[in-house]
């Protein structure tokens, strides 16, 4: 009842407030001596959009249609080769391997346990859309209203940061102009992305048109937000955001998709006509798909399997179907 979330409220406020103190009490001795980003972002050939996927590679084959598999977007030198996994679309255990070959072999570094878990409040995290950078996951709380059975007409989603070297929770945001709306292929009402050093997060109102948020990547406060005035097309396919652009793709065929939307962050101009066709296989459901601008990757599930592609930035768009053969 009431009664019951007030008390759940209270005590989780106070957990995260005990967790921040303490992270942030580290945070603040380091920042006195050196900046607290300490990784190195790679430089990324923006210069035009994405033009294709190829190159696919299967990365383990399993059941991990509701995970999501992770790379840090900033380059440090104690994360270069790191993975993270959450291996379902709620849980509160992170796995974290050295390396990649060790994520494919089932060879775990290290687990992270959040508080709580999904169905009793806590910390535990929810849907695929998380990131990773500069040694923190970004990614959200499972929503209350969900916990306690009550309307979540009026709940807003909650971002959480989470710092793996501290193991310590360093921010939180709610987001006031989003809805907790289903996306079509899967359970994320958010999808976070990684761009220009910002978070930016992906959400849909309740009328489903999608909105943009620019989150600082230290403390998670509200720099910029954007309503793109574009509805949300009901495709199964996640949006993603890539070199300074929104993409918007819906299903062209069982083996292709076509952007619906491109959108400049910056300029906010909208491109609706270009119709530019990938290798995707838009009518499989895509649940995950999360773009990498340190390595010009994306890592998807298709089916029951993890895989990536390379993504090429620059050059011109493929718009004829005859020119374009996703087959091979």
């Amino acid at each position: 009842g009431v009664h019951q979330r007030k008390v759940h409220q209270a005590m989780l406020t106070s957990v995260i407030k005990m967790s921040m103190k303490a992270g942030f009490a580290v945070l603040l001795a380091a920042i006195a001596t050196v900046s607290s980003f300490s990784g190195t972002a790679k430089a990324v050939d923006c210069q035009g959009p994405v033009t294709s996927f190829s190159g696919r590679q299967t990365i383990r084959e399993d059941h991990g249609v509701n995970g999501a598999i992770l790379r840090d977007q900033l380059q440090s030198s104690d994360n270069d080769d790191k993975v993270w996994y959450l291996p379902t679309y709620t849980g509160n255990t992170i796995e974290e391997y050295r390396t990649m070959d060790d994520f494919v072999a089932g060879s775990v570094l290290t687990t992270y346990r959040l508080p709580g878990s999904a169905g009793s409040g806590g910390m535990a995290w929810w849907g695929q859309g998380h990131v990773v950078y500069n040694n923190s996951l970004y990614y959200q709380r499972f929503p209350d209203c969900l916990s306690y059975s009550y309307d979540c007409d009026n709940e807003k989603p909650l971002l959480v940061k989470y710092d793996f070297k501290l193991q310590a929770f360093t921010a939180l945001q709610s987001l006031r102009t989003a809805h907790l709306t289903h996306w079509v292929a899967g359970p994320s009402y958010v999808y976070l992305a990684v761009d220009g050093g910002s978070i930016w997060a992906i959400t849909v109102s309740k009328e489903r048109v999608v909105h943009l948020s620019k989150l600082n990547a230290h403390d998670l406060s509200v720099e910029e937000t954007i309503n793109t005035e574009y509805t949300w097309p009901n495709s199964n396919m996640p949006p993603f955001i890539a070199c300074g652009k929104l993409y918007s793709t819906v299903p062209n065929g069982w083996f292709m998709a076509r952007t619906d939307l491109i959108l400049d962050l910056r300029s906010k101009e909208k491109d609706t006509t270009t119709q530019a066709l990938y290798c995707l296989p838009g009518r499989i459901g895509i649940r995950y798909f999360s773009f990498n601008s340190r390595e010009n990757k994306v890592s998807t599930v298709e089916g029951s399997n993890l895989v990536s592609y390379d993504v090429t930035i620059g050059g011109p768009f493929v718009t004829d179907q005859a020119m374009l053969n996703c087959m091979t």
